[in-house]
């Protein structure tokens, strides 16, 4: 299956989408499990979530391929790039509170 989407869609960024995919889902999961854990901390979540997963994920790069795609004139990339970041992010982070829910309730 990688072998057809890769030939699908070569020179496609899918080191960044399973990046961002992981740091989405890390970012649902931690939040809950800091909300039921952590609470008294709560002033701290944002050094948590935009400062440890800001930084592994890669919106910057995300954002500079999907420019690329679009000056390129490579539009379905950029459209592809754009749908499956974004949907698969927020799929991803629904599924880290969902999970983390079963877990921590």
């Amino acid at each position: 299956m990688v072998r057809t989407v890769n030939a699908v869609f070569p020179d496609f960024p899918w080191g960044t989408l399973a990046v961002n995919i992981a740091g989405a889902f890390a970012a649902g999961f931690c939040f809950v499990l800091c909300k039921s854990r952590f609470s008294q901390f709560e002033e701290y979540f944002p050094v948590l979530f935009l400062g440890f997963l800001g930084a592994f994920t890669t919106f910057s790069t995300f954002a500079l391929e999907s420019a690329r795609f679009l000056t390129e004139a490579q539009y379905g990339k950029f459209l592809l790039n754009i749908l499956l970041q974004n949907v698969t992010g927020i799929g991803a982070a629904v599924g880290g509170i969902y999970m983390a829910r079963l877990f921590f309730k």
